[in-house]
């Protein structure tokens, strides 16, 4: 029987665990800070075992990777490396759906030289999107074409039914994390020239777009998308964007929360007895909470009745209640915050939604093909997001486990021995791209 070890029994765990233990049979050990919450996750199921794990524990970790056939974590990706690390030393296979950071692809050649496979990025945004088009790409040049544009979003959202409240969003995973890539640099191509986005800036470069079928959205730069030029075999010059999907409105409010240092993840403050509009107060730089809302729509620079003001006040951030956290980084206040407030209820959906387009280039003609996937969850059951994300990496976990993906070294799943698998079986989990051909000019 193979055994594999999850490392994190956060947000998007539960699928993995459910598909490991009842559809393939194999033993799993869950690990998590709290050990509670992996005995959740494997509801008293015998072929699973919790463990109280942190990521200083080396030795306990060195237990488990050299006890299991394959390392799948789920922890924040900073912690990836000593995960890594450990794989490398057992030599065990490894699978995250986190981006490939530069330390992890420095340890490339170790991974071939130790013969094992580190996958990443195969989750739902990164994972699903990049897979649906290198596919497509495939296919064009299958076709005897060439590729000019690609442009492709990823989103997780409250679905339509259950947009409910004034920012437009709902948390279906890590709340850190959302508000943590928000500060990641960005960049992309338009016919081959380099548009840089600072850490930071991303809000300043928001549009709207048009999904057909789906809606209107607001989109803005997701990371550095000219990395994946060599991994989707395209060559310059051409017009190359990754953007995260919101629902319109969006972007300017988390700028004005930016804006209030809101977004800041750096020191750890002392907020015992403060209020939150002292807080608010004290990162506008006023001696006073008094006019609190008139302050800062000042500092803003937008009137007292914009949607941003009326956003902030119905977070509480005005409020002249006690912050419930007595330290922490000021990202953590608004992290808690927005918990309370933008959360899903137990009756609610949520929505997934990958799209992709490319320009294809034939001898005679133009084409725009395109690829969207929108998926939403099932009330009291997994979120749409969690499958999304954990189920890509499950099935390349079952599919290395198989010896059915063979490659090694630190890898993307842009290969066709791990993309056309994974969504052959995520089709079949009701994650299915619907695919249309138009003629572009």
């Amino acid at each position: 029987m193979k055994k594999i070890a999850i490392l994190g029994a956060g947000f998007v765990s539960k699928p993995a665990v459910d598909y490991f233990l009842d559809q393939c049979g194999y033993e799993v050990i869950v690990t998590s800070l709290k050990k509670s919450e992996a005995e959740k996750l494997i509801a008293n199921r015998p072929a699973g075992r919790a463990v109280a794990w942190t990521i200083d524990q080396l030795d306990l970790l060195d237990s488990i990777v050299q006890e299991v056939d394959l390392v799948m974590s789920m922890i924040p990706p900073s912690m990836h490396i000593p995960v890594a690390q450990a794989c490398l030393k057992h030599r065990k296979n490894m699978v995250t759906t986190s981006y490939i950071s530069p330390e992890m692809d420095q340890l490339h050649e170790q991974c071939l030289k130790s013969n094992i496979l580190i996958l990443n990025e195969i989750g739902e945004d990164p994972g699903l999107d990049n897979m649906a088009a290198k596919q497509m790409i495939d296919q064009v040049k299958a076709e005897g074409g060439t590729v000019s544009s690609l442009t492709s979003y990823g989103a997780g959202l409250p679905a339509f039914e259950h947009n409910n409240n004034p920012f437009g969003y709902k948390f279906s995973w890590s709340p850190k994390g959302v508000l943590l890539a928000a500060q990641a640099p960005a960049a992309y191509l338009i016919n081959g020239n380099k548009v840089s986005v600072p850490s930071g800036t991303l809000f300043d470069h928001h549009r709207l777009v048009d999904i057909d079928g789906v809606g209107t959205f607001e989109t803005y730069p997701n990371r550095d998308c000219t990395e994946y030029l060599k991994c989707f075999g395209l060559d310059e010059p051409v017009s190359l964007f990754r953007g995260i999907l919101r629902f319109p409105g969006w972007s300017n409010t988390m700028k004005a929360l930016a804006d209030l240092g809101l977004l800041d993840n750096g020191d750890v403050k002392d907020f015992a007895g403060q209020s939150y509009a002292q807080l608010i107060a004290s990162r506008i730089q006023s001696s006073s909470s008094e006019d609190i809302v008139l302050q800062t729509a000042d500092f803003l620079g937008v009137k007292t009745n914009s949607d941003i003001i009326n956003k902030i006040q119905w977070l509480g951030l005005f409020s002249d209640k006690t912050i419930t956290l007595t330290k922490g980084s000021y990202a953590d206040v608004l992290v808690d915050m927005m918990i309370k407030k933008l959360s899903y209820a137990p009756s609610e959906k949520d929505m997934v939604i990958v799209h992709a387009e490319i320009i294809a280039v034939f001898a005679n003609h133009f084409e725009k093909r395109i690829a969207t996937l929108l998926v939403k969850g099932e009330p009291e059951k997994d979120s749409a997001m969690s499958r999304a994300v954990s189920l890509p990496a499950a099935i390349a976990s079952h599919l290395i486990l198989e010896d059915k993906i063979c490659v090694k070294g630190v890898q993307r799943p842009t290969l066709y021995e791990i993309y056309q698998p994974v969504l052959e079986k995520m089709s079949s989990f009701g994650y299915a791209f619907t695919h249309i051909t138009k003629t572009a000019n």
